[in-house]
């Protein structure tokens, strides 16, 4: 059952880290989107978890959103473990992998990470590199199969490992594969319907268009997103940043969370759609949660 329960301070707060990445991914809202891809300053980012820290410890963290957080490299590891130092207790990282290898497994495996996620999307050299122009089969394998075995080696269980597979038509054929391969390894796979971005993805038939049919949207009500300039914008597939609700650097996310976004909330809550901005009107996103996640019980 959903819970659409109003909080005072958001569940998960995303934040984009970078918005600069090496991939471009054929149905990733980045790919598309018109806003400059740039970084965030580090005051903007220390600003940020350390109200996360202050309100919450125990909202979720993600220094990820429209960008590849490993091509900054050792920074990103000292702002994960900034956020763990001052208190954030739930820190989720997500990346497309290939950045894995000898160098940055070490800082990943020390900077304080709950969970790490990867986006795959293919179980073959064929439909991976497709979908994830830009991307390495071998290297991605590889270094996530290096990461494991580092994890074992060390009697390391955290961070938890995640592969995560976002089902097209171009891969649905291999998402049995996928799953029996890493669960095999011991590690999460979640595999979650196709995304349109709020709209910035193009294809295909929109799930649900009714009012009848639509609830409120789970992104909406529980998540805050923030663009590398400190914007907040709708949610976390806002990608390109079509609502603006306020921005960290004039506000608090607090005050943000409990005045434009709670209008937001308010108005899923009561089912009137019609009346939302036209990002989050005309978005067919709002069941996006409907990912399953799969794992093996250990005995």
């Amino acid at each position: 059952m959903a819970d659409y329960t109003q909080t005072p301070f958001p569940q998960q707060v995303v934040v984009e880290t970078t918005a600069a990445c090496d991939q471009r991914c054929i149905f990733c809202g980045r790919t598309y989107m018109s806003r400059p891809k740039k970084t965030m300053a580090k005051e903007t980012f220390n600003r940020i978890v350390e109200e996360i820290a202050r309100e919450n410890p125990l909202t979720e963290l993600w220094p990820t959103f429209m960008g590849e957080a490993l091509l900054l490299h050792n920074r990103v590891f000292d702002m994960i473990r900034y956020a763990r130092e001052i208190g954030c207790r739930k820190i989720t990282l997500n990346s497309n992998g290939n950045h894995l290898n000898e160098k940055t497994i070490p800082r990943l495996l020390d900077c304080g990470l709950d969970r790490f996620i990867v986006s795959c999307d293919g179980h073959s050299k064929e439909t991976y590199e497709k979908i994830r122009v830009g991307g390495r089969f071998e290297r991605l394998y590889g270094g996530v199969n290096l990461l494991l075995e580092t994890m074992r080696r060390e009697g390391r269980t955290r961070p938890l490992i995640e592969m995560q597979f976002s089902v097209f038509d171009e891969n649905e054929h291999e998402v049995e594969d996928f799953k029996r391969f890493w669960l095999q390894e011991g590690v999460v796979v979640k595999v979650r319907p196709k995304l349109y971005w709020s709209g910035n993805v193009k294809g295909g038939e929109y799930r649900v268009k009714t009012d009848g049919n639509r609830i409120p949207c789970l992104w909406a009500m529980d998540t805050c997103a923030i663009h590398w300039n400190g914007n907040v914008v709708m949610c976390a597939i806002d990608c390109d940043g079509k609502y603006v609700a306020g921005n960290v650097e004039a506000q608090s996310i607090k005050e943000i969370w409990n005045g434009p976004l709670k209008w937001i909330r308010e108005l899923h809550l009561r089912r009137r759609f019609r009346e939302l901005p036209e990002v989050c009107r005309t978005c067919p996103d709002w069941d996006v949660k409907r990912a399953q996640a799969f794992f093996t019980i250990q005995s």
